[in-house]
């Protein structure tokens, strides 16, 4: 039986969203009391001193590719325990595992073992909660970086090959409703408790409005593979904006959204409707270079900004650490409201219970961030998984 672990004198962030000074103790998996600073603790317990730090959720990751040369595409233990080690820098410990276009045996080879490790999460590793379906079903017109070739519409048949390769893990499924055969696979997948999210897309107004009473409740990486707001033309982003029912991925790195942008959508969604994610991709924590994608694609990495050889941008390195920093800066929020879009939000959006909040039961993930709101200690299910306090920080 592993001991419990107290982190003390730092300040909490509450379910009530207050950072609040208090001792998080943690026994096994689980959060086992918040206590007030020089409360009485168990005589085994193992003490952290996080004086000056903020203690948090875990963040919650719901869009993202891999990292340092990995992709859950590869759907090997290899590949997700690499991408776990980077995901933890920043202070994840939960995320879906996203795929991308590609010929149906890859997605379902792929879907069958994010399946099977969202079945039994490793100790010590960011916990895979299920799949994030970001293509074959998107518009060829907004398909970015994603291989034409391998963008199609819906087909029933298709769609339930996925379903049954997921096997219920099958979280989230970005779609363009425009595409022909999607109303009705879009019933489907949320007939089954799975998320769509409009996304990849030249969806109108109007479109975007059906799209929503179909059963679209999210956006994905709002702005980026969309059309742009015209006055007369609002497009689908405005549809997305106005309706309070949905989440609204947002990632904010500086480059896909402008910063001003990033403000006014946050003034216009309001906090408890942004999910940040990073869309990071297998090259995030490589460094800046020239690197070969997991299927192929050549890209160059520079200051941060991952390109294919035409300049479109290729996914982000973006960390999640990194993304509560900027939403503070660009937006003007308190850090607590910008930690809520990376943990609370992303667990409500999903449905997820266990994740999100620090109470007693919760799942123990846990970050902790410095005053510059860097993680430095990552916890998973109550075990460290990354500690920049002995780690050096590898030069990317």
């Amino acid at each position: 039986m592993e001991r419990p672990i107290a982190l003390t004198g730092g300040r909490v962030l509450t379910p009530a969203g207050d950072l609040t000074p208090a001792t998080l103790l943690i026994a096994g998996e689980e959060i086992a009391a918040v206590a007030a600073p020089g409360e009485a603790l168990p005589p085994d317990v193992e003490t952290i001193d996080v004086s000056g730090c903020i203690v948090a959720p875990g963040f919650i990751d719901s869009h993202v590719h891999g990292g340092m040369g990995y992709n859950f595409m590869h759907g090997t233990r290899e590949a997700f325990a690499g991408i776990s080690a980077h995901l933890a820098r920043g202070g994840t410990t939960a995320c879906l595992a996203t795929t991308t276009s590609a010929p149906l045996e890859d997605i379902v080879s792929a879907l069958a073992n994010i399946a099977e490790a969202s079945r039994a999460p490793q100790p010590g590793q960011v916990e895979i909660l299920g799949a994030h379906l970001e293509g074959p079903f998107i518009n060829r017109e907004k398909a970015g970086s994603q291989a034409l070739e391998h963008v199609r519409p819906p087909s029933a048949s298709e769609v339930q090959a996925l379903l049954d390769a997921a096997g219920g893990a099958l979280r989230v499924v970005t779609m363009a409703p425009e595409l022909p055969g999607a109303r009705e696979a879009i019933r489907t997948l949320t007939g089954l408790g799975v998320q769509v999210s409009l996304g990849h897309s030249t969806a109108s107004y109007e479109e975007a409005r059906e799209a929503l009473e179909w059963g679209v409740r999210r956006a994905t990486h709002l702005y980026s593979a969309m059309p742009a707001i015209h006055h007369r033309r609002p497009g689908a982003v405005v549809a997305l904006l106005e309706d309070p029912r949905v989440f609204v991925e947002l990632t904010v790195d500086g480059m896909h959204v402008h910063p001003a942008v990033v403000a006014l959508t946050c003034r216009l969604a309001g906090s408890e409707r942004l999910v940040l994610i990073t869309d990071g991709v297998d090259v995030a924590g490589l460094g800046d270079g020239v690197f070969m994608r997991w299927e192929g694609t050549p890209v160059t990495v520079q200051d941060g900004r991952c390109r294919t050889e035409s300049g479109t941008l290729a996914g982000s390195t973006l960390r999640m650490d990194q993304a509560v920093r900027n939403m503070v800066r660009f937006a003007g929020i308190s850090p607590a409201a910008a930690l809520r879009m990376a943990s609370e939000n992303p667990a409500r959006a999903l449905g997820i219970t266990r994740k999100g909040a620090l109470a007693p039961g919760k799942d123990a993930d846990v970050v902790v961030l410095d005053a510059d709101l860097t993680a430095i200690l990552t916890l998973a299910r109550g075990r460290i998984v990354y500690d920049g306090r002995t780690t050096p920080e590898p030069e990317e």
